[in-house]
């Protein structure tokens, strides 16, 4: 663990210890600095983490306030907040607009969740060291969920950021760089659903879909891990910079070593978009972020085509210039 995740643990012991946020961990935490590693983003990121590991095994249960509240949280609050960590756009904009989102009511919910799963000192621990470990790999910027100040956007998303360069497929806008190679994947009947965007060694796969309760990324990454598990490879869930994503090994006929890629996942409104990273940045402990920066960059625009006979949204090929 380094000195940003150690100074957390002690933030983190302090609260435990008094029930209240000293002046020193105040300081300590920089609670609002986003522009680097600091404590303060460690113990969200960390919050973050566990509430969508919770969530995404079916456990809503952390949207119940707790008995007596969490630092100060009233039941109205809190319940705008823990759907505001999950990447709710409204419910995070109105979290903004509260105020809500402070070190006191961070420390407290995360609190009361570890006192829920019973965690040891050791696996609280070890949450700060791979929140730590998540800050360190994302780009500045408080890694608050999609729609706040982190992607993949929604055409709707007020927050968005405007400009730069993109690949207009209709349905999405993908982030440009230059020197990227663009790769259209088509249905049976000639459409194209998905788009492989390479760079380098680096290529991200990237599909749109229609939520509905059989479409979203918690159904997605369990159709793909019994899948992969069927033919003989293996998946790994964790906890990464893009949220819960899967790190998975494919057997390759005529191959010793099998495809390694690493699948990222985000539900929006309406929409879940998935993204396949294959190649050197799929590799564990790969630094090579361009990957997850095109995927959190992508701008989904599920409106622009009209429904079809299946739940991938259709993009426009050729890409638009912009």
């Amino acid at each position: 663990m380094g000195v940003a995740g150690e100074e957390a643990a002690a933030v983190v012991a302090q609260f435990a210890r008094d029930g209240f946020v000293a002046e020193e961990s105040r300081e300590r935490a920089e609670f609002g600095v986003w522009d680097r590693v600091t404590p303060g983003r460690v113990v969200l990121v960390a919050l973050q983490t566990v509430l969508r590991l919770r969530h995404e095994d079916g456990r809503d249960d952390a949207a119940v306030p707790p008995a007596g509240g969490a630092a100060g949280l009233g039941g109205e609050d809190h319940r705008v907040l823990v759907p505001a960590l999950l990447g709710d756009a409204p419910a995070a904009r109105e979290a903004e607009r509260r105020g809500l989102i402070t070190l006191d009511h961070v420390l407290g919910l995360l609190a009361s969740v570890v006192a829920e799963e019973s965690m040891t000192e050791a696996e609280t621990g070890e949450l700060l060291a791979a929140a730590e470990e998540s800050c360190a790999g994302a780009p500045g910027g408080a890694a608050t969920g999609r729609g706040i100040d982190t992607g993949p956007w929604d055409e709707d998303d007020a927050g968005r950021p405007e400009g730069g360069r993109v690949i207009d497929l209709g349905a999405l806008l993908v982030p440009r760089v230059p020197g990227v190679e663009v790769h259209p994947m088509r249905s049976d009947d000639g459409a194209v659903v998905a788009v492989t965007v390479v760079n380098g060694r680096t290529a991200v796969q990237l599909q749109a879909y229609r939520s509905s309760p059989d479409t979203s990324w918690e159904t997605i990454r369990g159709q793909l891990s019994r899948s992969i598990g069927r033919n003989g490879g293996s998946v790994e869930e964790r906890a990464g910079r893009a949220g819960v994503e899967l790190q998975t090994v494919v057997p390759v006929r005529g191959k010793s070593a099998g495809q390694i890629s690493r699948v990222l996942g985000c539900d929006g409104p309406g929409w879940v978009l998935r993204g396949f990273v294959t190649g050197v940045g799929a590799k564990p402990g790969s630094t090579d972020a361009w990957a997850y920066a095109t995927f959190e960059g992508t701008v989904v625009r599920a409106s622009y085509a009209p429904p079809s006979r299946g739940a991938a949204i259709a993009l426009r090929w050729p890409p638009a210039e912009a």
